[in-house]
């Protein structure tokens, strides 16, 4: 027998042999590492939320809540917030929410909380904390005193323009209306206007100049219009941006009363100079027709027709 050809033989069956441990080995290994990464990935799924820090406290809740600033997913909100007051605190804070809470206006509280830190890099914002309600103290009928106007950073409004004020006029003496227009404008010029939802769900408008003047807020009671049956005279100011809806405002105070503030025609779009892909509104243009009260003002200088309009950016 040729001793090449056994050797050839004995050293293929040695070799694949060879091979085979190693593939069972490399098979082996592998269902370990698999295995430790399922064990290693359902503890991180187990132990990925994870307490940082948890405290109780007494809190008292003011008797109304205030427009403010919070931050959630990475963006700020202007919402209704709780203005509260920590033990032995001199200064009221503001709070967006206490899970549990059930707050009726008119009344200062005493409740319990806890706050509860969490992390968990799983989620978008992976740091949070939580509030949530564990006793009511006392509920006392009234008036908290000497509550902040509200909880708005300067930076925040600041970042809204000041209304732009148009006006058109059309009679035999125009330049006695544009004067009386130019001094005494329907709205404030020199404040900022914001929107944002009521603990209740419903639209407020406030409007801020600095900490300590302040209008509103009031709420906005909304009405859908037949831009049909708009006034004609609004053609002589047509909007600047994209016209998406057409409704009617007018305001109510925090009891949801009437008040004397002017109604407004409102046509709700998009400026032309947004490059977002944000398909919401973020302008409105409020106009008024002012014809009638011109003439009644004025009857001898030939009013044909008077209007204004101001253009207010959304947040």
């Amino acid at each position: 027998m040729n001793f090449c050809w056994i050797f050839s033989i004995e050293n293929y069956v040695s070799i694949n042999q060879s091979d085979m441990k190693t593939k069972n080995l490399f098979g082996i290994l592998m269902l370990f590492l698999l295995t430790f990464n399922f064990i290693s990935c359902d503890k991180e799924d187990e132990d990925g939320r994870k307490i940082t820090d948890y405290k109780e406290y007494v809190l008292t809740v003011a008797s109304e809540m205030k427009p403010g600033v919070i931050w959630s997913e990475g963006n700020n909100f202007l919402k209704e917030v709780y203005v509260v007051k920590k033990e032995n605190a001199e200064d009221w804070e503001a709070m967006g929410y206490i899970d549990g809470f059930e707050f009726e206006k008119g009344y200062e509280y005493k409740i319990k909380v806890s706050e509860t830190s969490y992390l968990d890099h799983s989620m978008g914002q992976p740091a949070w904390t939580e509030y949530d309600l564990l006793d009511v103290l006392s509920k006392e009928e009234k008036n908290s005193e000497n509550l902040p106007l509200h909880f708005i950073p300067e930076w925040f409004y600041e970042e809204h323009v000041l209304p732009k004020y148009k006006y058109a006029v059309e009679a035999d003496k125009k330049e006695v209306i544009e004067t009386d227009l130019k001094e005494s404008s329907i709205i404030p010029l020199d404040y900022h206007y914001l929107l944002y939802r009521g603990g209740d769900a419903l639209l407020r408008w406030f409007a801020i100049k600095d900490d300590k003047n302040t209008l509103g807020p009031c709420i906005i009671k909304s009405e859908n219009k037949d831009p049909e049956k708009m006034p004609e005279s609004y053609k002589l100011l047509p909007p600047e941006g994209n016209v998406e809806g057409f409704i009617g405002w007018s305001f109510l105070d925090e009891e949801g009363n009437e008040t004397n503030y002017p109604s407004f025609d409102v046509f709700v779009g998009r400026s032309a100079k947004s490059k977002s892909f944000n398909p919401a509104p973020n302008i409105v243009y409020l106009y008024k027709d002012l014809t009638e009260y011109y003439k009644n003002k004025y009857p001898e200088i030939g009013v044909k027709t008077v209007v204004a309009s101001y253009t207010v950016g959304i947040n």
